[in-house]
Protein backbone atom coordinates (compact mmCIF):
# COMPACT_ATOMS: atom_id res chain seq x y z
CA UNK A 1 0.00 0.00 0.00
CA UNK A 2 1.12 3.54 -0.79
CA UNK A 3 0.02 6.27 1.60
CA UNK A 4 0.01 9.98 0.78
CA UNK A 5 -0.76 12.85 3.14
CA UNK A 6 -1.29 16.44 2.02
CA UNK A 7 -1.43 19.53 4.20
CA UNK A 8 -4.23 21.84 3.08
CA UNK A 9 -4.24 24.02 6.19
CA UNK A 10 -2.29 23.94 9.43
CA UNK A 11 -0.95 26.15 12.21
CA UNK A 12 2.82 26.44 12.46
CA UNK A 13 4.29 27.71 15.69
CA UNK A 14 6.75 30.61 15.38
CA UNK A 15 8.91 32.29 18.04
CA UNK A 16 6.96 35.59 18.14
CA UNK A 17 5.05 36.78 21.21
CA UNK A 18 2.76 39.05 19.21
CA UNK A 19 1.77 36.33 16.75
CA UNK A 20 2.71 32.85 17.99
CA UNK A 21 1.63 31.00 14.85
CA UNK A 22 1.06 31.35 11.12
CA UNK A 23 -1.17 29.55 8.63
CA UNK A 24 0.51 27.07 6.29
CA UNK A 25 -0.67 24.62 3.62
CA UNK A 26 -2.05 24.60 0.08
CA UNK A 27 -5.12 26.70 0.92
CA UNK A 28 -2.84 29.61 1.81
CA UNK A 29 -1.29 29.50 -1.70
CA UNK A 30 -4.52 30.15 -3.64
CA UNK A 31 -4.58 33.97 -3.50
CA UNK A 32 -7.65 34.13 -1.23
CA UNK A 33 -8.13 35.81 2.17
CA UNK A 34 -9.04 32.68 4.14
CA UNK A 35 -10.47 34.56 7.13
CA UNK A 36 -12.90 36.37 4.83
CA UNK A 37 -13.69 33.23 2.81
CA UNK A 38 -14.26 31.08 5.91
CA UNK A 39 -15.56 33.18 8.85
CA UNK A 40 -15.56 30.10 11.10
CA UNK A 41 -11.80 29.98 10.77
CA UNK A 42 -11.39 33.26 12.61
CA UNK A 43 -13.34 31.95 15.59
CA UNK A 44 -11.35 28.74 15.62
CA UNK A 45 -8.05 30.61 15.56
CA UNK A 46 -9.16 32.88 18.40
CA UNK A 47 -9.37 29.93 20.77
CA UNK A 48 -6.64 27.78 19.25
CA UNK A 49 -3.53 26.97 21.23
CA UNK A 50 -0.34 27.80 19.39
CA UNK A 51 1.89 24.79 18.69
CA UNK A 52 5.51 24.96 19.81
CA UNK A 53 7.83 26.86 17.42
CA UNK A 54 8.66 24.77 14.36
CA UNK A 55 5.78 22.33 14.91
CA UNK A 56 2.40 22.14 13.14
CA UNK A 57 -1.19 21.45 14.13
CA UNK A 58 -3.31 20.19 11.24
CA UNK A 59 -6.63 21.91 10.58
CA UNK A 60 -7.37 20.27 7.21
CA UNK A 61 -5.55 17.44 5.51
CA UNK A 62 -6.14 14.86 2.80
CA UNK A 63 -5.16 11.23 3.22
CA UNK A 64 -4.93 8.83 0.26
CA UNK A 65 -4.20 5.11 0.25
CA UNK A 66 -3.25 3.48 -3.07
CA UNK A 67 -3.09 -0.23 -3.84
CA UNK A 68 -0.77 -0.39 -6.90
CA UNK A 69 -1.59 -4.02 -7.72
CA UNK A 70 -5.37 -3.58 -7.67
CA UNK A 71 -5.07 0.00 -8.98
CA UNK A 72 -7.49 1.29 -6.36
CA UNK A 73 -7.41 4.41 -4.24
CA UNK A 74 -9.32 5.51 -1.14
CA UNK A 75 -9.27 8.95 0.40
CA UNK A 76 -10.63 11.06 3.20
CA UNK A 77 -10.40 14.58 4.58
CA UNK A 78 -8.99 14.91 8.10
CA UNK A 79 -8.85 17.58 10.80
CA UNK A 80 -11.44 19.92 12.38
CA UNK A 81 -12.11 21.59 8.99
CA UNK A 82 -12.60 18.31 7.09
CA UNK A 83 -16.10 19.35 6.01
CA UNK A 84 -14.61 22.07 3.77
CA UNK A 85 -13.07 19.46 1.44
CA UNK A 86 -15.53 16.60 1.78
CA UNK A 87 -17.83 17.91 -0.94
CA UNK A 88 -15.07 18.22 -3.53
CA UNK A 89 -13.79 14.74 -2.66
CA UNK A 90 -17.25 13.33 -3.30
CA UNK A 91 -17.52 15.08 -6.68
CA UNK A 92 -14.09 13.76 -7.67
CA UNK A 93 -15.01 10.19 -6.75
CA UNK A 94 -18.29 10.37 -8.66
CA UNK A 95 -16.66 11.80 -11.79
CA UNK A 96 -13.84 9.25 -11.86
CA UNK A 97 -16.00 6.20 -11.29
CA UNK A 98 -18.66 7.30 -13.78
CA UNK A 99 -16.51 7.82 -16.85
CA UNK A 100 -13.41 5.66 -16.58
CA UNK A 101 -11.64 2.69 -15.06
CA UNK A 102 -8.07 2.85 -13.73
CA UNK A 103 -5.42 2.92 -16.46
CA UNK A 104 -2.04 2.89 -14.73
CA UNK A 105 -0.01 3.86 -11.69
CA UNK A 106 2.10 6.97 -12.12
CA UNK A 107 3.89 9.03 -9.46
CA UNK A 108 2.38 6.74 -6.83
CA UNK A 109 -1.18 7.60 -7.89
CA UNK A 110 -3.90 6.07 -10.05
CA UNK A 111 -4.39 7.44 -13.59
CA UNK A 112 -8.05 7.36 -14.63
CA UNK A 113 -7.84 9.68 -17.62
CA UNK A 114 -4.88 10.96 -19.62
CA UNK A 115 -6.17 14.53 -19.44
CA UNK A 116 -6.35 14.51 -15.62
CA UNK A 117 -3.61 14.26 -12.95
CA UNK A 118 -2.98 10.98 -11.13
CA UNK A 119 -5.01 10.44 -7.95
CA UNK A 120 -3.36 11.55 -5.78
CA UNK A 121 -0.67 13.93 -6.98
CA UNK A 122 0.54 17.35 -5.92
CA UNK A 123 -1.13 19.03 -8.90
CA UNK A 124 -4.48 17.30 -8.29
CA UNK A 125 -4.56 18.31 -4.62
CA UNK A 126 -3.50 21.83 -5.53
CA UNK A 127 -6.49 21.97 -7.90
CA UNK A 128 -8.80 20.76 -5.14
CA UNK A 129 -7.40 23.42 -2.80
CA UNK A 130 -8.26 26.03 -5.40
CA UNK A 131 -11.83 24.72 -5.68
CA UNK A 132 -12.20 24.79 -1.89
CA UNK A 133 -10.98 28.39 -1.59
CA UNK A 134 -12.27 29.99 -4.81
CA UNK A 135 -15.33 27.87 -5.52
CA UNK A 136 -16.59 26.70 -8.91
CA UNK A 137 -18.26 30.02 -9.74
CA UNK A 138 -14.85 31.66 -10.17
CA UNK A 139 -13.98 30.21 -13.58
CA UNK A 140 -10.32 29.46 -14.11
CA UNK A 141 -8.86 27.19 -16.80
CA UNK A 142 -7.50 23.75 -15.96
CA UNK A 143 -6.24 22.93 -19.48
CA UNK A 144 -4.43 24.83 -22.21
CA UNK A 145 -3.51 23.60 -25.67
CA UNK A 146 -0.40 25.27 -27.04
CA UNK A 147 0.33 25.06 -30.75
CA UNK A 148 4.12 25.11 -30.79
CA UNK A 149 4.44 25.27 -34.59
CA UNK A 150 2.29 25.39 -37.72
CA UNK A 151 4.88 23.28 -39.59
CA UNK A 152 3.76 19.79 -40.62
CA UNK A 153 4.87 17.11 -43.05
CA UNK A 154 1.26 16.38 -44.03
CA UNK A 155 -1.49 18.17 -45.94
CA UNK A 156 -4.63 16.88 -44.22
CA UNK A 157 -7.93 17.60 -45.88
CA UNK A 158 -9.56 18.23 -42.48
CA UNK A 159 -6.73 20.17 -40.77
CA UNK A 160 -8.12 22.47 -38.05
CA UNK A 161 -4.94 24.59 -38.10
CA UNK A 162 -4.63 25.00 -41.87
CA UNK A 163 -5.90 28.58 -41.98
CA UNK A 164 -3.50 29.74 -39.24
CA UNK A 165 -0.43 29.19 -41.44
CA UNK A 166 1.36 32.27 -42.77
CA UNK A 167 4.89 33.42 -43.51
CA UNK A 168 4.02 36.96 -42.42
CA UNK A 169 4.13 36.19 -38.68
CA UNK A 170 6.89 34.82 -36.46
CA UNK A 171 6.25 31.92 -34.09
CA UNK A 172 6.88 32.51 -30.40
CA UNK A 173 10.46 32.16 -29.23
CA UNK A 174 11.55 29.65 -26.59
CA UNK A 175 11.56 32.41 -23.97
CA UNK A 176 8.05 33.51 -24.93
CA UNK A 177 6.75 29.96 -24.70
CA UNK A 178 8.39 29.49 -21.30
CA UNK A 179 6.63 32.65 -20.11
CA UNK A 180 3.26 31.27 -21.29
CA UNK A 181 3.92 28.00 -19.45
CA UNK A 182 4.71 29.87 -16.22
CA UNK A 183 1.64 32.09 -16.58
CA UNK A 184 -0.54 29.03 -17.25
CA UNK A 185 0.70 27.30 -14.11
CA UNK A 186 0.10 30.47 -12.09
CA UNK A 187 -3.53 30.46 -13.30
CA UNK A 188 -3.98 26.93 -11.93
CA UNK A 189 -3.73 24.94 -15.15
CA UNK A 190 -2.74 21.31 -14.54
CA UNK A 191 -2.81 19.98 -18.13
CA UNK A 192 -0.55 21.66 -20.70
CA UNK A 193 -1.03 20.04 -24.10
CA UNK A 194 1.42 20.65 -26.94
CA UNK A 195 0.13 20.43 -30.49
CA UNK A 196 0.84 21.69 -33.99
CA UNK A 197 1.29 21.35 -36.92
CA UNK A 198 3.58 18.57 -35.79
CA UNK A 199 5.17 19.44 -32.40
CA UNK A 200 8.23 17.26 -33.00
CA UNK A 201 9.28 19.56 -35.84
CA UNK A 202 10.04 22.26 -33.26
CA UNK A 203 13.66 21.79 -32.09
CA UNK A 204 13.11 23.11 -28.54
CA UNK A 205 10.02 20.95 -27.87
CA UNK A 206 11.86 18.74 -25.38
CA UNK A 207 12.98 21.83 -23.44
CA UNK A 208 9.40 23.12 -23.32
CA UNK A 209 8.11 19.78 -22.00
CA UNK A 210 10.87 19.65 -19.39
CA UNK A 211 10.00 23.20 -18.27
CA UNK A 212 6.53 22.15 -17.07
CA UNK A 213 6.56 21.99 -13.25
CA UNK A 214 5.30 18.48 -12.49
CA UNK A 215 4.05 19.60 -9.07
CA UNK A 216 1.71 22.08 -10.75
CA UNK A 217 0.94 20.63 -14.20
CA UNK A 218 1.76 17.84 -16.61
CA UNK A 219 2.67 17.89 -20.29
CA UNK A 220 0.69 16.03 -22.95
CA UNK A 221 1.17 16.03 -26.72
CA UNK A 222 -0.82 15.42 -29.90
CA UNK A 223 1.25 14.11 -32.81
CA UNK A 224 0.80 12.66 -36.29
CA UNK A 225 3.19 9.89 -35.21
CA UNK A 226 5.64 10.19 -38.10
CA UNK A 227 8.59 11.24 -35.95
CA UNK A 228 8.16 8.80 -33.07
CA UNK A 229 11.58 7.28 -33.64
CA UNK A 230 13.34 5.42 -30.86
CA UNK A 231 15.50 8.48 -30.19
CA UNK A 232 12.59 10.92 -30.07
CA UNK A 233 10.48 8.64 -27.88
CA UNK A 234 13.40 8.29 -25.46
CA UNK A 235 13.81 12.08 -25.35
CA UNK A 236 10.09 12.54 -24.69
CA UNK A 237 10.33 10.15 -21.76
CA UNK A 238 13.43 11.91 -20.41
CA UNK A 239 11.74 15.32 -20.76
CA UNK A 240 8.88 14.10 -18.55
CA UNK A 241 6.00 13.82 -21.02
CA UNK A 242 2.91 12.54 -19.21
CA UNK A 243 0.88 11.26 -22.16
CA UNK A 244 0.91 11.04 -25.93
CA UNK A 245 -2.07 11.26 -28.31
CA UNK A 246 -1.44 9.87 -31.81
CA UNK A 247 -3.89 10.91 -34.54
CA UNK A 248 -5.39 8.09 -36.63
CA UNK A 249 -8.22 9.14 -38.95
CA UNK A 250 -9.54 5.81 -40.21
CA UNK A 251 -9.06 2.09 -39.48
CA UNK A 252 -8.35 1.53 -43.19
CA UNK A 253 -4.67 2.39 -43.84
CA UNK A 254 -5.26 3.53 -47.40
CA UNK A 255 -8.05 5.92 -46.35
CA UNK A 256 -5.95 7.40 -43.54
CA UNK A 257 -3.08 7.90 -46.00
CA UNK A 258 -5.41 9.49 -48.54
CA UNK A 259 -6.90 11.91 -45.99
CA UNK A 260 -3.42 12.97 -44.89
CA UNK A 261 -1.83 13.04 -48.33
CA UNK A 262 1.05 10.70 -47.58
CA UNK A 263 1.54 7.11 -48.65
CA UNK A 264 2.57 4.93 -45.71
CA UNK A 265 1.80 7.39 -42.92
CA UNK A 266 -0.69 5.00 -41.26
CA UNK A 267 1.92 2.28 -40.83
CA UNK A 268 4.55 4.79 -39.71
CA UNK A 269 2.21 6.25 -37.04
CA UNK A 270 1.24 2.78 -35.77
CA UNK A 271 4.92 1.79 -35.49
CA UNK A 272 5.55 5.02 -33.54
CA UNK A 273 2.71 4.25 -31.14
CA UNK A 274 4.20 0.83 -30.47
CA UNK A 275 7.57 2.42 -29.63
CA UNK A 276 5.88 4.87 -27.27
CA UNK A 277 4.03 2.07 -25.47
CA UNK A 278 7.21 0.01 -25.18
CA UNK A 279 8.98 2.99 -23.64
CA UNK A 280 6.28 3.28 -20.98
CA UNK A 281 4.52 6.40 -22.25
CA UNK A 282 0.80 6.62 -21.56
CA UNK A 283 -0.60 6.52 -25.09
CA UNK A 284 -3.93 7.38 -26.67
CA UNK A 285 -5.30 6.85 -30.16
CA UNK A 286 -6.94 10.14 -31.14
CA UNK A 287 -9.54 10.21 -33.90
CA UNK A 288 -12.68 11.99 -35.06
CA UNK A 289 -16.08 10.69 -36.08
CA UNK A 290 -18.29 11.86 -38.90
CA UNK A 291 -21.88 10.72 -39.24
CA UNK A 292 -20.75 8.15 -41.79
CA UNK A 293 -18.09 6.82 -39.40
CA UNK A 294 -20.75 6.32 -36.72
CA UNK A 295 -23.22 4.64 -39.05
CA UNK A 296 -20.66 2.27 -40.60
CA UNK A 297 -19.00 1.18 -37.35
CA UNK A 298 -15.56 2.69 -37.95
CA UNK A 299 -15.34 4.04 -34.40
CA UNK A 300 -15.66 0.51 -33.05
CA UNK A 301 -13.03 -0.69 -35.53
CA UNK A 302 -10.56 1.93 -34.29
CA UNK A 303 -11.29 1.00 -30.69
CA UNK A 304 -10.46 -2.61 -31.55
CA UNK A 305 -7.23 -1.41 -33.18
CA UNK A 306 -6.34 0.57 -30.05
CA UNK A 307 -6.97 -2.50 -27.91
CA UNK A 308 -4.71 -4.56 -30.18
CA UNK A 309 -1.94 -1.95 -29.79
CA UNK A 310 -2.34 -1.83 -26.01
CA UNK A 311 -3.36 1.83 -25.97
CA UNK A 312 -4.44 3.28 -22.63
CA UNK A 313 -7.18 5.44 -24.06
CA UNK A 314 -9.06 6.46 -27.21
CA UNK A 315 -10.22 10.03 -27.77
CA UNK A 316 -13.07 10.46 -30.24
CA UNK A 317 -13.78 14.02 -31.38
CA UNK A 318 -16.89 14.92 -33.31
CA UNK A 319 -16.15 16.27 -36.77
CA UNK A 320 -16.27 20.04 -36.28
CA UNK A 321 -16.57 22.40 -39.26
CA UNK A 322 -13.44 24.44 -38.61
CA UNK A 323 -10.07 25.07 -40.26
CA UNK A 324 -10.12 23.58 -43.75
CA UNK A 325 -13.71 22.43 -43.15
CA UNK A 326 -14.97 25.83 -41.96
CA UNK A 327 -17.33 26.39 -44.94
CA UNK A 328 -18.75 22.85 -44.78
CA UNK A 329 -21.17 23.21 -41.87
CA UNK A 330 -24.10 21.19 -43.19
CA UNK A 331 -21.89 18.33 -44.39
CA UNK A 332 -19.87 18.08 -41.19
CA UNK A 333 -22.25 18.50 -38.26
CA UNK A 334 -23.32 15.16 -36.79
CA UNK A 335 -26.92 14.59 -35.78
CA UNK A 336 -28.34 14.21 -32.31
CA UNK A 337 -28.91 10.50 -32.95
CA UNK A 338 -25.32 10.00 -34.13
CA UNK A 339 -24.08 11.79 -31.03
CA UNK A 340 -26.21 9.51 -28.84
CA UNK A 341 -24.72 6.46 -30.58
CA UNK A 342 -21.18 7.77 -29.95
CA UNK A 343 -21.92 8.20 -26.26
CA UNK A 344 -23.35 4.69 -25.99
CA UNK A 345 -20.30 3.27 -27.75
CA UNK A 346 -17.92 5.12 -25.42
CA UNK A 347 -19.76 3.96 -22.31
CA UNK A 348 -19.93 0.36 -23.53
CA UNK A 349 -16.22 -0.02 -24.21
CA UNK A 350 -15.09 2.01 -21.19
CA UNK A 351 -16.95 -0.45 -18.98
CA UNK A 352 -14.90 -3.37 -20.34
CA UNK A 353 -11.78 -3.96 -18.26
CA UNK A 354 -9.68 -5.28 -21.13
CA UNK A 355 -10.37 -2.29 -23.38
CA UNK A 356 -8.92 1.23 -23.29
CA UNK A 357 -10.99 4.02 -21.81
CA UNK A 358 -12.99 5.92 -24.41
CA UNK A 359 -13.20 9.71 -24.15
CA UNK A 360 -15.97 10.95 -26.45
CA UNK A 361 -16.31 14.67 -27.08
CA UNK A 362 -20.05 14.16 -27.50
CA UNK A 363 -20.28 13.08 -23.87
CA UNK A 364 -17.59 15.23 -22.27
CA UNK A 365 -18.98 18.42 -23.79
CA UNK A 366 -22.60 17.40 -23.28
CA UNK A 367 -25.14 18.56 -20.66
CA UNK A 368 -24.42 15.63 -18.33
CA UNK A 369 -20.71 16.39 -18.08
CA UNK A 370 -18.50 19.47 -18.60
CA UNK A 371 -20.38 21.24 -21.38
CA UNK A 372 -18.43 23.48 -23.75
CA UNK A 373 -14.95 23.81 -22.27
CA UNK A 374 -13.81 26.72 -24.44
CA UNK A 375 -13.34 29.89 -22.34
CA UNK A 376 -14.62 27.90 -19.37
CA UNK A 377 -11.98 25.36 -18.36
CA UNK A 378 -9.56 25.67 -21.28
CA UNK A 379 -8.02 27.92 -23.91
CA UNK A 380 -5.96 27.41 -27.06
CA UNK A 381 -2.91 29.38 -28.18
CA UNK A 382 -1.61 29.51 -31.74
CA UNK A 383 2.10 29.29 -32.44
CA UNK A 384 1.99 33.07 -32.97
CA UNK A 385 0.58 33.78 -29.50
CA UNK A 386 -3.14 34.27 -30.26
CA UNK A 387 -5.46 33.11 -27.48
CA UNK A 388 -8.69 31.39 -28.60
CA UNK A 389 -11.39 29.58 -26.57
CA UNK A 390 -10.38 26.23 -28.09
CA UNK A 391 -8.50 24.89 -31.08
CA UNK A 392 -11.75 24.44 -33.03
CA UNK A 393 -13.05 28.00 -32.52
CA UNK A 394 -11.27 30.46 -34.87
CA UNK A 395 -11.83 33.55 -32.73
CA UNK A 396 -8.99 35.31 -30.92
CA UNK A 397 -9.30 37.46 -27.81
CA UNK A 398 -5.75 38.76 -27.72
CA UNK A 399 -2.09 37.94 -28.15
CA UNK A 400 0.40 37.17 -25.39
CA UNK A 401 2.87 39.58 -27.02
CA UNK A 402 0.38 42.40 -26.31
CA UNK A 403 -1.25 41.41 -23.00
CA UNK A 404 -0.81 39.01 -20.10
CA UNK A 405 -2.55 35.65 -20.23
CA UNK A 406 -4.74 36.65 -17.28
CA UNK A 407 -5.86 39.86 -19.03
CA UNK A 408 -6.79 37.97 -22.20
CA UNK A 409 -8.59 35.28 -20.20
CA UNK A 410 -10.73 37.90 -18.44
CA UNK A 411 -11.50 39.60 -21.77
CA UNK A 412 -12.64 36.25 -23.17
CA UNK A 413 -14.68 35.36 -20.09
CA UNK A 414 -16.54 38.70 -20.21
CA UNK A 415 -17.56 38.30 -23.87
CA UNK A 416 -21.35 37.83 -24.31
CA UNK A 417 -20.82 34.40 -25.90
CA UNK A 418 -19.22 33.00 -22.73
CA UNK A 419 -20.83 34.81 -19.80
CA UNK A 420 -23.30 31.91 -19.56
CA UNK A 421 -21.73 28.47 -19.73
CA UNK A 422 -23.08 26.43 -22.66
CA UNK A 423 -23.92 22.78 -21.99
CA UNK A 424 -22.83 21.73 -25.49
CA UNK A 425 -20.05 22.38 -28.01
CA UNK A 426 -20.62 25.90 -29.33
CA UNK A 427 -18.90 25.20 -32.64
CA UNK A 428 -21.65 22.66 -33.32
CA UNK A 429 -24.35 25.18 -32.43
CA UNK A 430 -25.90 26.69 -35.58
CA UNK A 431 -27.08 29.83 -33.73
CA UNK A 432 -23.59 30.49 -32.35
CA UNK A 433 -22.03 29.93 -35.77
CA UNK A 434 -24.55 32.23 -37.42
CA UNK A 435 -23.74 35.03 -34.96
CA UNK A 436 -19.97 34.71 -34.60
CA UNK A 437 -18.50 32.38 -37.25
CA UNK A 438 -20.39 32.46 -40.54
CA UNK A 439 -19.47 36.08 -41.39
CA UNK A 440 -15.72 35.43 -41.16
CA UNK A 441 -14.35 35.82 -44.72
CA UNK A 442 -13.66 32.34 -46.10
CA UNK A 443 -10.29 33.25 -47.66
CA UNK A 444 -8.73 35.14 -44.72
CA UNK A 445 -6.08 34.25 -42.20
CA UNK A 446 -7.35 32.94 -38.87
CA UNK A 447 -7.98 33.37 -36.01
CA UNK A 448 -10.40 36.26 -36.47
CA UNK A 449 -10.46 39.12 -33.89
CA UNK A 450 -13.50 38.68 -31.64
CA UNK A 451 -13.45 42.24 -30.25
CA UNK A 452 -13.17 45.66 -31.86
CA UNK A 453 -10.49 46.68 -29.35
CA UNK A 454 -8.13 44.06 -30.80
CA UNK A 455 -7.95 45.62 -34.24
CA UNK A 456 -5.41 48.23 -33.10
CA UNK A 457 -3.22 45.78 -31.17
CA UNK A 458 0.25 45.27 -32.60
CA UNK A 459 0.06 41.47 -32.77
CA UNK A 460 -3.52 40.90 -33.87
CA UNK A 461 -3.48 38.58 -36.92
CA UNK A 462 -2.98 40.65 -40.07
CA UNK A 463 -5.67 40.77 -42.74
CA UNK A 464 -4.08 38.31 -45.16
CA UNK A 465 -5.74 36.59 -48.10
CA UNK A 466 -4.77 32.93 -48.05
CA UNK A 467 -3.21 31.23 -51.04
CA UNK A 468 -5.01 27.90 -51.22
CA UNK A 469 -2.60 26.69 -53.88
CA UNK A 470 -0.09 26.14 -51.06
CA UNK A 471 -2.32 23.66 -49.38
CA UNK A 472 -5.07 24.65 -47.00
CA UNK A 473 -7.30 22.31 -49.01
CA UNK A 474 -6.46 19.95 -51.87
CA UNK A 475 -7.02 21.30 -55.35
CA UNK A 476 -10.14 19.86 -56.95
CA UNK A 477 -9.38 16.83 -59.12
CA UNK A 478 -5.74 16.55 -58.04
CA UNK A 479 -4.11 15.92 -54.66
CA UNK A 480 -0.49 16.14 -53.65
CA UNK A 481 0.73 12.86 -52.18
CA UNK A 482 3.81 12.64 -50.01
CA UNK A 483 6.00 9.65 -49.36
CA UNK A 484 8.55 8.81 -46.68
CA UNK A 485 11.89 7.77 -48.17
CA UNK A 486 13.95 5.01 -46.48
CA UNK A 487 16.03 7.79 -44.91
CA UNK A 488 12.94 9.34 -43.33
CA UNK A 489 12.85 12.32 -45.71
CA UNK A 490 9.58 13.49 -47.21
CA UNK A 491 9.19 13.30 -50.99
CA UNK A 492 6.09 14.26 -52.96
CA UNK A 493 4.52 13.78 -56.33
CA UNK A 494 1.30 14.73 -58.09
CA UNK A 495 -1.37 12.08 -58.59
CA UNK A 496 -4.87 12.23 -59.93
CA UNK A 497 -7.47 12.07 -57.19
CA UNK A 498 -10.04 9.29 -57.24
Amino acid sequence: MLRHNYDLLSLEGIPDDDRPYRLKGMLTEQGVDLLTRFPMLGGMLAIASAPPPGEKTSLLGLEFEVDPEAMTVTWQATGPLASLAQGELGKLKTALERFAHPIAIREGGVVYNLYQPPVPSQRLVNHMARLVTQGRDVIKPTTCTLQVTTRCQLNCYHCSAAKYKTRERSELTTEEFLSVIRQSEDMGIFNITFTGGEPLLRPDLFDLIAAVDRNRAHASMFTNGLLLTEENVSRLVDAGLHSLMVSIDDPRPEVHDDLRGMVGCFDTAIAGMKRARQAGLLTSLSTYASGEDVREGRVEQLIEKARELGCDEVTVFDVVPTGSLLPMEEKCLITREERRQLIETARHYSALADYPNIVAQSEVEGPDCAGCMGAHSQFYMTAFGDIDPCDFMPLTFGNVRDDSLETIWQRMRSHPAFVVHADHCLMQDRKFRAEYIDDIPKDRLLPWPACEELKDKANTPPVVKLDFREGCMPAQGKVKYKRLTPEGEVASDEAAAD
